[in-house]
C-alpha cells in the first residue's frame, strides 16, 4: 500500500516538473495582427505595390514568431495604404524586419520601410522613410519564447504605426487626398474672431487734410478818441517854428495823420476866478 502511494507522489511530481520546464513553450493562442481600426492614408496614386526585401540572419528569431515582422509590416500596408488617384504608383518597400537574441535574456528588433512615389511618366516624385527599433528584457521568462516574440512584433508594430504615418504627412502633403480622392491643402485656415455670422468691421483711415497754418490774431489797436473842440491847454492846427512864427500845415497826403499837441500860445492860460497871481498869503 505504501509503496502504491510513493508511485503515485513520483509520478505527480513528474508531471508538474513537465509542466514547470514547458514555461513558455506551452501551447497557447494568439490573436492575429490587425491594423484596420487606424486612419487610413489616401495617397493620389493609381496603386500601390508592396516589396519585401528584408532579409533575416541566420539566427534570427523572426521566424518563429506567432506574426512575423515583415508579415506584420504587409498587412499594415494593405490596410492603411489606400490609392485614390487615377493615375500614378506607390512602392511600399521593407527593407528591414527581424527579431534577434541580444545578449543572454534579451531580445532586439528592427523595423526599416519607405513609400516611394512616381508619377504616369516614371519620374520619382516623394519619398517617406521610416525605422524603428526595440529592445525587450526577457526577465524571469524565456527571451525566445512565442509569447515574448508576439510582444516584440507588437510593440515594434506600434511605433512603426506612429513614425510611418508623420513621415508622410511630413513630407508627402502633397500626395494626400481624402477618401473620396480630392487633395488635401494642409494650410492653415484663418479663423476669424468675430461672433459667427457678423462682417468683420472694417477701420477706415481717417482722411487726411492739408494742414493750415495757425495765424495769430492781429492785435487791433483802437484809434484814441478825439474831440472835435479845441484843447485849451494844448492845442493843434498851426505850427509855429523856433523864431515864433507861425507856419501853416503840410499839404496833405491823402493819409489821416492824427494831430501833434503843441504849446499854447502866449496869453491863451489864464489863471480861474479874480485870483492875483501877485498878492501873497496871509
Amino acid at each position: 500500500m505504501g509503496s502504491h502511494r510513493l508511485s503515485c507522489a513520483a509520478a505527480l511530481v513528474f508531471s508538474l516538473g513537465l509542466s514547470a520546464c514547458s514555461g513558455d513553450d506551452a501551447p497557447k493562442s494568439f490573436p492575429p495582427a490587425d491594423y484596420s481600426y487606424l486612419s487610413q492614408l489616401h495617397l493620389n496614386v493609381a496603386s500601390i505595390n508592396i516589396q519585401d526585401h528584408a532579409e533575416p540572419l541566420p539566427d534570427s528569431l523572426s521566424a518563429k514568431a506567432p506574426t512575423p515582422p515583415d508579415q506584420a509590416l504587409k498587412l499594415m500596408a494593405t490596410q492603411r495604404l489606400i490609392a485614390t488617384g487615377s493615375s500614378g504608383q506607390g512602392d511600399f518597400v521593407i527593407t528591414r524586419a527581424s527579431i534577434d537574441r541580444s545578449g543572454d535574456n534579451a531580445l532586439s528588433g528592427v523595423m526599416d520601410v519607405s513609400l516611394n512615389i512616381t508619377d504616369s511618366s516614371g519620374q520619382h516624385t516623394g519619398t517617406a522613410h521610416a525605422q524603428v527599433t526595440r529592445r525587450l528584457d526577457g526577465g524571469d521568462h524565456d527571451p525566445t519564447s512565442r509569447a515574448a516574440l508576439y510582444d516584440m512584433t507588437n510593440q515594434m508594430m506600434q511605433d512603426m504605426n506612429v513614425e510611418l504615418a508623420f513621415q508622410i504627412r511630413k513630407t508627402m502633403m502633397p500626395w494626400l487626398t481624402d477618401a473620396a480622392g480630392t487633395p488635401l491643402t494642409g494650410a492653415v485656415k484663418e479663423q476669424s474672431l468675430d461672433a459667427p455670422g457678423t462682417t468683420p468691421a472694417t477701420i477706415a483711415a481717417p482722411a487726411s487734410s492739408p494742414t493750415e497754418p495757425v495765424t495769430a490774431p492781429s492785435t487791433v489797436i483802437a484809434p484814441k478818441a478825439s474831440s472835435s473842440a479845441p484843447d485849451a491847454i494844448f492845442p493843434t492846427g498851426d505850427t509855429t517854428d523856433n523864431t515864433g512864427n507861425v507856419t501853416a500845415p503840410a499839404a496833405s497826403t491823402g493819409e489821416t495823420t492824427a494831430p501833434s499837441p503843441r504849446s499854447p500860445q502866449p496869453g491863451v492860460l489864464k489863471l480861474p476866478g479874480n485870483i492875483n497871481p501877485s498878492a501873497t498869503p496871509n
